[in-house]
């Protein structure tokens, strides 16, 4: 049995450019978002950097730590919960 050729333009997907206009009150808005989303971030990294840090120094086995998803997002509530 032979598989079907498709034609050689199949699959070539389209670039569309889009451009976003805000108000200055908006983009004001949407940057302070940012911001804040970033701030979060680094302190996603930090956190996993000294987790990592901390296990480094550590004999296997001896007091391992683990920074992923569950324990982001319970320091993220308790962020919410502290600034509230």
């Amino acid at each position: 049995m032979t598989t079907p050729r498709m034609a050689e333009d199949a699959g070539h997907s389209a670039r569309y450019t889009f451009r976003l206009r805000v108000s200055s009150a908006a983009g004001a808005s949407l940057l302070g978002e940012w911001d804040r989303i970033r701030w979060i971030w680094n302190e996603c990294v930090a956190k996993s950097k000294q987790v990592h840090a901390w296990n480094k120094t550590r004999p296997e086995g001896m007091d391992k730590r683990t920074c992923g998803p569950a324990q982001l997002d319970k320091m993220l509530t308790e962020a919410r919960q502290a600034n509230v």
